[in-house]
Parts: structure tokens; sequence; C-alpha cells
């Protein structure tokens, strides 16, 4: 579809609801970005006009179409705002397939947008607020990645990668590589995700994989054991031998594992909790997912699928808080 036509069919008014945008559309209305602002444009200085098709900001000078608005809401370029168009009229598009020939570049991430973290919220079943946390701690991020939507696994030392597409879909298969649901970029799977910012905490919950990672802060808020204990991911229970470096850090913690519910997993627990206890780790023990029933009726296999399933439970904060207390996620590890 032609760009013309795009904002045709897609008016600043959706766009706005869209975005998460504070506030309500009109000729005469507050600006949805207060903080450029004097006094959070309390002296309303904002304008859409031309039957939804244009904007303006009196106050800053700045004006517009539709995909303007998205790319200033979002931080992103016209092609992104266009995709964003598209994924939301339903309008299908071809497949981008990265050059396998290429190497992949880390693209610049950026803080999510509130319709973004809502969508990963919603998508995956986690708390909202939980992913607020993760932001804050610096771990998760968003950008565009081969074309996509995508948010992305990281830590202080910006050394290893995790892109996950927005949508859930799978990466699409390119050179060698088959279809997959990550790609990693960068090295150093052998050290886990947020070691050196867990340097603070006496608790530790490792985790496996990235979703779990999220998982984690999402329980951890909910049990309220977020200033007591800190989430680290290792990306994969492939890596059965983590960094001796790594390892180091953890000497004296007390140390939780939370393995998926499969040999794989399973295998790689125990390999962590022979080097954990190497490392002079306080006390290591893991959480046995595989006793924990979801709510509709499935055994747990992950922390995140945990969360998927739970979601309805978290829609109010009582049921929440009791659901919790009666599981105890993090308050009550048992060895395996």
């Amino acid at each position: 579809m032609e760009i013309a036509s795009l904002k045709d069919c897609y008016r600043i008014d959706r766009a706005w609801r869209d975005l998460g945008l504070p506030g309500e559309p009109g000729k005469i209305c507050r600006s949805p970005f207060p903080a450029g602002h004097k006094n959070g444009d309390a002296n309303p200085s904002f304008s859409v006009f031309a039957d939804g098709a244009r904007w303006k900001d009196f106050s800053t000078g700045e004006s517009g179409s539709v995909l303007d608005l998205i790319t200033k809401a979002r931080g992103c370029d016209v092609a992104e705002a266009i995709r964003f168009v598209e994924d939301r009229l339903g309008i299908p598009r071809s497949e981008h397939k990265p050059d396998a020939a290429k190497k992949p570049q880390i693209p610049p991430l950026r803080r999510g947008t509130e319709s973004e973290l809502r969508e990963l919220a919603e998508r995956r079943g986690f708390n909202t607020e939980a992913l607020r946390l993760a932001e804050r701690r610096g771990f998760l991020w968003f950008t565009t990645f081969w074309g996509h939507s995508a948010w992305c696994i990281t830590d202080a030392r910006r050394a290893l990668y995790e892109f996950r597409r927005l949508d859930g879909h799978k990466w699409p298969a390119y050179g060698r590589l088959p279809e997959r649901k990550c790609h990693c970029l960068g090295a150093g799977k052998h050290w886990p995700i947020g070691t050196m910012e867990s340097e603070p905490f006496a608790k530790v919950a490792c985790v496996e994989g990235a979703p779990d990672f999220l998982a984690a802060f999402h329980f951890l808020l909910i049990e309220g054991k977020e200033q007591a204990v800190v989430p680290v991911g290792i990306l994969g229970a492939s890596n059965h031998a983590l960094a001796p470096e790594a390892l180091a850090q953890f000497k004296g913690k007390v140390v939780c594992l939370y393995p998926h519910v499969d040999d794989a997993g399973r295998t790689a627990a125990r390999a962590w909790a022979r080097q954990l206890n190497q490392a002079a780790a306080s006390r290591v023990t893991a959480f046995d997912l595989s006793g924990l029933v979801l709510v509709d009726g499935r055994e747990g296999k992950d922390l995140r699928t945990f969360a998927e399933s739970a979601r309805t439970v978290w829609s109010a904060s009582e049921n929440s808080a009791r659901y919790c207390r009666e599981r105890g996620v993090f308050t009550a590890p048992r060895r395996v």
C-alpha cells in the first residue's frame, strides 16, 4: 500500500490510542509529550486537525502526519513507523531476510514505549511493572532488528545480546541457520546475564533463558522480593561450563536455580550447582517446577509458561498475592 493510502486509513486518533499516549487528541489538547513542555503543557498547546491527518505542537513548532507522530513517540525511523501502521491495519508483508554473508551489527537500543511494554506483557503474561523494573535496572531494551520490532536482553557488560521479536514470531531461516526463536549477538554465553549487577544482593535467582529472566522480575515483584532477591540469567541449557570469573561473583551468596522441566534443564542445573558449590556459594538449591500445575491444567515447564498460564490470576492484586503465597515461587525453593 502506498504511504498516502496508509495515512488515509490510519489517522492520528487511532495511532494515539495504539501508542498508549496520555490524554485525548483534539483541535486544542495537551501535548502527548509533556516532558518536553514547561509545566507539563498545563496550558494546552497541541492540535490535531485536517480530520486527524495532521498535528502541530505550537509550543515547540513541531508538526507532521501520523507517521511523524509515530516516529516521535517510538523514537524510530519512518520505515519502522510504516511497519507499525501495517501491523495495526493487518497488511501482510514479505519477511526481511538478512544477508547471510553480512555480519550482524548491534542496532541502537532504547527504552520501550507504553504500547510496546503493554504488548510484551500481554503476550507473555508478565506484569508491566515488572518489565519497567527490568528496564530501570538496564536489562530490557527495545529496537528494530532485521526489519522487525524486537526486545533485547543484555546487561552492563554489553558483551552479549539476545533479541526476540515483539510479535512473538520466530526469526526466519537464513544461510545455514534454521528458523529460530531468538538471535544472540556478541560472545560469552558462559557469563550469566546480570552477574555483575547481583553484587549488592545476598540472594540470587538463577534462571534459564531470556523469557524466564523477565518472568523472574514478574514473580519477584508480585511476592515483594525485588529488594531481597536478584535475577541472573543463563542464556541456554547448553552452557554447562560457566566462566570462572563469573562464578567467583557468587561466593557467599544463596543461589536458587530455576531450570526448565526437561532433560536438558535438569542436566544443566546439576552442572551449574556443582560449579556454584565449588565457587563457595553459601547455599545452592533448585526449584522443581514440575510440581506446579498451571491454571489450564498442564504441568509447568518453566517460569515463563507459568506466568503466561496464570495471567488471569494476576488481574486482581489480592488473588495474585494469595496465589504466590500458596505456591511460594521465590519463598519456598526445594532441593532437587
